[in-house]
């Protein structure tokens, strides 16, 4: 039973790895991202950019046989500008809500209303981050689109009684160009900025791969998962 994966942000990073390690388990990848290099039979690259929602609805969603399996992973995200409000760009602002959480929303939408009635086996997995939990100087839009993308998360589980599986994975902090980006911002704009600067020079940041291995290993025992808000410093995974 093929089984088919529609992967957001899979140009690099978290996603890029996620559709490598997938596609040498022989799933069918579908890769939404503004750039690709992936070359493989099963990977089928979307030009897509998120950050223009409503270009979502021009998509063309893969047609699968009876109760195949489909995966939904909303991976795509972007810190934005970094800077306390009242110096934000308000274009920015949009952008950064699209992408962080109207494409996404749209997505779930558009995936659940194209397979409910064709499988049984819908899983979404929306990529969260510690930033949903607490208020961050700087990361104002950040914090809040990761919060509503957990509470998307709870409200797709409360509608759907199981019928669809759904997750928020928090990957914890990863050497990404959001870090780079991070560590690259003044002091003034994001008062942390130091500490994330002592994370890369201590060795502290997680490799995306390993972040990869993780939601893979969700993705192939779910029936080991049973909270739909999974840390993936849990040691256990």
């Amino acid at each position: 039973m093929s089984k088919h994966v529609l992967l957001t942000g899979s140009s690099k990073g978290i996603g890029k790895e996620i559709a490598i390690l997938l596609l040498k388990q022989k799933f069918k990848v579908y890769g939404f991202s503004r750039s690709n290099s992936i070359n493989h039979q099963d990977f089928i690259f979307n030009k897509i950019n998120l950050s223009k929602p409503k270009t979502i609805d021009k998509l063309e969603l893969p047609v699968i046989k009876k109760n195949e399996y489909v995966f939904l992973i909303n991976n795509a995200g972007d810190i934005g500008e970094i800077d306390r409000f009242g110096n934000k760009n308000n274009n920015e602002i949009i952008s950064e809500f699209n992408i962080n959480l109207v494409s996404p929303t749209i997505l779930c939408n558009k995936v659940i209303d194209k397979y409910r009635l064709k499988t049984e086996n819908i899983i979404i997995i929306n990529i969260s981050s510690g930033a949903a939990l607490r208020a961050i100087e700087g990361w104002g839009t950040y914090c809040q689109s990761k919060a509503a993308i957990d509470m998307l998360t709870r409200v797709i589980k409360a509608e759907n009684n199981q019928k669809i599986k759904v997750f928020s994975i928090y990957p914890g902090i990863v050497d990404t160009d959001m870090q780079l980006k991070i560590r690259s911002t003044t002091e003034e704009k994001f008062p942390l900025q130091k500490k994330f600067v002592d994370y890369f020079q201590n060795n502290e940041l997680v490799e995306p791969l390993v972040v990869a291995k993780k939601i893979v290993h969700i993705m192939t025992n779910l029936n080991k998962y049973q909270s739909n808000m999974i840390s993936l410093r849990d040691s256990s995974i």
